[in-house]
């Protein structure tokens, strides 16, 4: 940096004597060149920092995310300095499972245990059902119902998160969520077992330990998902300020928390319930959660709450089917029937879409309703 005298400081040579920007003893004019420092870099705790890197500054507490798993999955009272905060939420998926068994498994198998001692297995089922609608106050289902509705609803993406923002049930969540509690209900009473369950470590049987081991590993799906596929955030919605932490999944949750809450859900499918039972379980869950994956990046570009809470209902009814399934009447033949059945309607789809394509033919975009 160079800083030079003015030119009536410059013809006084007595000035420039005085003046510490000359060398003494100089006749000529000359500046002097002077090196300034650069100022320093502002440190990281001093550049502006959001509300995420303040929460990830915290100490570790891991005891409050496994409160707000507890106060986000069930009604059960929790400690004052519990919240829901989003991140706390975010890291808490990894205990999903265990809480799902524990919690809401145990409270689930102890009343369909006690109610079948005194009722039908169907009334029974019925029973632990409402028992735990009551205790997670039906927080999975109305994901269900209204994720039902915007996707059978809905055309485009846009329409689907403006249906599914819609408090009011429609056709979709009415028949589909009706035909769900059904099939969860008839499906636990085929599991009952004369004399009641059986609990043993590794070999427990009957219809107890499976919603045990079901409440669990369905819960189990929501950590993998929300790691490996992009969180969508509604912009119109009125929490989305609230979900936008979401979109930070892989920084929140972390690759450990989702292989904690994987390794988990294995530990407690073979600790409840016989290999071969566990086996189905697990592959019920494995399955459906790519398939889940994949369908909510192909409609919507990811997933969000509603969707997970549907894939937890969708994915608990699957155990329950897998478990008290009889594969020595399997006839091949059938399901081969039904396999192509359900499979056309896709088939023709894509091939519809790659002949538009090939010919140039444009698709009538959908009208934002």
């Amino acid at each position: 940096m160079l800083l030079a005298a003015d030119a009536t400081d410059a013809a006084s040579p007595h000035h420039r004597d005085a003046n510490p920007l000359w060398p003494c003893g100089r006749s000529t004019w000359q500046p002097r060149t002077i090196h300034v420092a650069a100022a320093p870099r502002a440190t990281r705790s001093q550049q502006v920092r959001t509300p995420l890197d303040e929460f990830e500054a915290r100490p570790r507490d891991e005891l409050r995310c496994v409160w707000t798993a507890i106060m986000f999955l069930t009604r059960l009272p929790c400690p004052g300095w519990c919240d829901h905060h989003p991140g706390y939420l975010m890291r808490s998926l990894a205990y999903f499972p265990l809480l799902g068994s524990c919690v809401v498994g145990l409270w689930a198998a102890a009343m369909y245990d006690a109610a079948s001692s005194l009722w039908s297995p169907l009334i029974a089922a019925a029973l632990s059902a409402g028992g735990t609608l009551w205790l997670t106050g039906c927080f999975h289902e109305d994901g269900l119902c209204d994720t039902l509705d915007g996707f059978g609803g809905g055309w485009t993406k846009s329409q689907i998160l403006k249906i599914m923002r819609d408090s009011r049930n429609g056709s979709y969540a009415t028949m589909a969520g009706g035909l769900w509690i059904v099939a969860k209900c008839a499906a636990i009473a085929a599991l009952h077992r004369e004399g009641g369950s059986t609990w043993a470590w590794g070999a427990s049987a009957g219809a107890g330990p499976v919603i045990l081991v079901a409440q669990g590993l369905a819960r189990a799906s929501s950590a993998p998902l929300v790691f490996f596929y992009d969180y969508v955030v509604d912009d119109e919605d009125a929490k989305g300020e609230y979900y936008n932490w979401f979109g930070e999944s892989r920084r929140l949750l972390g690759p450990y928390r989702v292989l904690f809450a994987i390794a988990s859900a294995i530990c407690i499918a073979f600790a409840a319930l016989h290999v071969t039972a566990a086996l189905r379980a697990l592959s019920v869950v494995g399955v459906g959660t790519i398939v889940a994956g994949e369908y909510g990046r192909g409609v919507l570009g990811g997933v969000m709450g509603d969707f997970l809470g549907a894939t937890i209902c969708m994915l608990e009814v699957g155990i329950y089917l897998a478990v008290g399934a009889d594969v020595s009447r399997a006839d091949a033949a059938a399901l081969a029937r039904c396999a192509v059945v359900v499979s056309l309607p896709q088939i023709y789809g894509r091939w519809r879409k790659w002949y538009e394509r090939r010919h140039g033919y444009a698709s009538p975009k959908a009208k934002e309703c």
